[in-house]
């Protein structure tokens, strides 16, 4: 089983590396021109570019856009990793701290695959609740179709146990019946899937905006099917060096023979993005609950670095770095 310790390896190396790319001389990266993909440059807001075959903004260039909102797909052979905190704090019942790993892979023809390992630690036990397997495919380039429509299918494969209760839910008690919390303690964590519509647009010259429709289902034990949608909006105050938004998120939460009794949780909050390099991106999401149902905080800290479009925009237009970072 991994360690908090061996995933903070990552993040460490992908910061040497990045400040490897970053020293490197103007006169070095001339030198190699072939080993650079194509790009399309075009002025955008803030310095912005569109890059890619796809025409796309550098803020859709990855597949996260915020805590809980994707957004389009990556640039063909462009290639994510993120590093990710969801920390989930119930108004009944123990902390939940989820750490999770995704490396994303664009695809030609507007294509893009992912994949998931995540570790879990809650009161006081570890476990490796799942992996995920994700592919999503975008039905035409950037700005062909209003809010640029793309289809996503994830496959969440059950590698741990439902104790006490799945991440991110709060629908188990502290104390309660210990014959109950035994038999919870030997349940498995279901396979599920989940079919999502991500929506994403510029408003003006000056916010992002992102939105997402999703139904997941578990495919045993329970049953338990999610329906709900997510938005998130960011706005730019120093170009892609800080940006500032809003994040919704609303989940209903049921099992079958009871649908009347769903959960329904509905979170908001601020979210916070800064670049600190042109291939590194922190995000910061507190999200708070709004309904009874919903956890006092949903906690979200993002760390991703970026080896594609990033680098390529930044080494094919040098002109333009004073007006994005």
């Amino acid at each position: 089983m991994l360690t908090i310790r061996r995933l903070l390896i990552i993040p460490i190396i992908c910061v040497i590396a990045d400040g490897i790319l970053g020293i490197l001389p103007c006169s070095v990266q001339a030198q190699q021109p072939q080993q650079l993909a194509p790009v399309n440059v075009e002025a955008r807001p803030y310095g912005e570019q569109l890059i890619g075959p796809y025409n796309q903004p550098r803020w859709s260039a990855r597949g996260r856009f915020s805590a809980k909102t994707d957004v389009y797909v990556l640039p063909p052979f462009s290639f994510y990793l993120d590093l990710d905190y969801h920390g989930t704090f119930p108004r009944v019942g123990k902390s939940d701290h989820l750490f999770t790993q995704e490396l994303e892979l664009g695809l030609p023809y507007r294509f893009q695959l992912a994949f998931e390992l995540d570790e879990e630690h809650q009161n006081g036990r570890s476990q490796i609740p799942f992996t995920t397997i994700e592919g999503r495919w975008a039905l035409a380039n950037w700005s062909k179709i209003p809010l640029n429509p793309t289809l996503l299918v994830e496959y969440d494969i059950g590698t741990g146990k439902q104790y006490p209760v799945q991440p991110g839910q709060n629908a188990e008690k502290e104390g309660g019946d210990p014959i109950g919390d035994l038999v919870r303690q030997r349940v498995s964590i279901p396979d599920s899937y989940e079919l999502r519509l991500l929506l994403g647009q510029e408003i003006g010259t000056s916010i992002e905006f992102a939105a997402n429709i999703f139904f997941d289902q578990d495919l045993w034990a329970d049953r338990e099917r999610e329906i709900g949608f997510s938005t998130a909006s960011s706005f730019a105050v120093r170009g892609e060096a800080l940006k500032v938004g809003l994040e919704t998120s609303y989940q209903n939460v049921s099992r079958p023979g009871a649908r009347s009794k769903a959960q329904n949780i509905f979170e908001l909050g601020p979210s916070f993005t800064v670049k600190p390099s042109p291939h590194t991106r922190i995000d910061l999401a507190p999200l708070f609950g709004v309904t009874n149902d919903s956890p006092h905080l949903d906690l979200f800290v993002i760390f991703s670095i970026d080896f594609g479009s990033g680098a390529v925009a930044e080494v094919e237009s040098p002109a333009a770095q004073g007006g994005r970072h």
